[in-house]
């Protein structure tokens, strides 16, 4: 029977977060858009980063500031299947986004290189 992705643990810098089970990881890499010629079809590249949203649970021990000023950090999503992709260079790129209730959440979007599988 296979055992398909249900959790991940996100960290940073070695740092588990907190999180919610509703992460996305966009892998990032090469996007192709299509070209089209006169008498043909073709495409063109472009480097995509690498994202990862989550919503960490805030708590007083949480370190909000610290989270905020993310960057140049290695990023690790590692699923409950046995497979790991890693952010390299990663940021946080939008500004955090904190909401009372339901175990206090703070959004948080990591950015960087693309994600290699570890």
């Amino acid at each position: 029977m296979s055992q398909y992705l249900g959790r991940a643990v996100i960290a940073y810098d070695g740092k588990t977060l907190d999180t919610q089970r509703s992460a996305k990881l966009n892998l990032g890499g090469q996007s192709r858009k299509p070209v089209i010629g006169t008498n043909s079809v073709g495409f063109a590249e472009e480097l995509v980063p690498a994202t990862l949203e989550c919503e960490v649970n805030v708590t007083k021990d949480t370190p909000v500031e610290e989270i905020r000023n993310i960057t140049n950090a290695t990023v690790t999503f590692r699923g409950d299947i046995g497979r790991t992709w890693v952010i390299r260079e990663a940021f946080v790129e939008d500004v955090l986004e904190l909401s009372e209730g339901e175990g206090g959440k703070m959004k948080v979007k990591l950015t960087g290189n693309p994600a290699d599988e570890a």
